[in-house]
């Protein structure tokens, strides 16, 4: 269905996402991208699909008190009795993408950047490190964050180390002056160092955007 044109499109680059709605209720279907031969193979045989982690990780979210949409299957198709395809399927959550409100803007709303580093806060201290953590990730709407592409998610028992939590946290954003207020306004939540932490921060980052370019 997700590739007979129904449904509306709102990504599809790397994976594709559509919405359709069903029953007064409005669904997204996310198509992971076909996977290479060395993945197909661990896939099959080694461990669990994006789609499979995406649907069991939106429940261990949910009893940790973490808000995702709603899911409500995975589906994998097989060639030959090899994974080839994953899908996620989920309720579709109001909200709009932080890095809209907050990146995208002259002057970005500091009230917004302090929930969302409460937020980032709340999700380390219940051990949940978001494998991509970025502003794209938080839905925002009425007061209240969502998180979504959750499938690379790592799950620690309690607190993370202070360089995880750090680590974590630089995929963000790439503005400057953004990044660095999240870094500070976390690092004060944390009683850090604020000048230190950020200045490590900023390492992270410059490593972190220069890593294509290294030999």
């Amino acid at each position: 269905m997700i590739d007979s044109g129904e449904g509306d499109v709102i990504y599809d680059k790397r994976n594709k996402i559509v919405r359709f709605s069903y029953d007064n209720r409005t669904f997204i279907v996310k198509k992971y991208k076909k996977v290479n031969f060395i993945q197909q193979i661990a896939y099959s045989f080694f461990c669990k699909s994006k789609a499979e982690r995406a649907f069991e990780y939106a429940e261990r979210y949910k009893q940790l008190g973490i808000a995702t949409p709603q899911r409500i299957a995975y589906m994998e198709h097989k060639s030959m009795g090899m994974f080839s395809i994953g899908y996620f399927v989920c309720e579709e959550s109001e909200g709009t993408e932080c890095h809209l409100l907050l990146r995208e803007v002259k002057d970005y709303d500091k009230s917004l950047a302090e929930m969302v580093t409460d937020y980032i806060l709340l999700m380390h201290s219940k051990g949940i490190l978001h494998g991509d953590l970025n502003l794209s990730n938080f839905l925002y709407a009425d007061g209240h964050l969502t998180m979504i592409d959750i499938n690379r998610t790592q799950f620690r028992d309690g607190m993370p180390t202070d360089a995880e939590c750090l680590n974590n946290m630089v995929r963000l954003t790439h503005r400057k002056d953004l990044y660095e207020y999240l870094i500070g306004s976390y690092a004060r939540k944390r009683k850090w160092d604020v000048g230190n932490t950020v200045k490590i921060a900023n390492k992270l980052l410059y490593k972190f955007e220069h890593r294509k370019f290294r030999l």
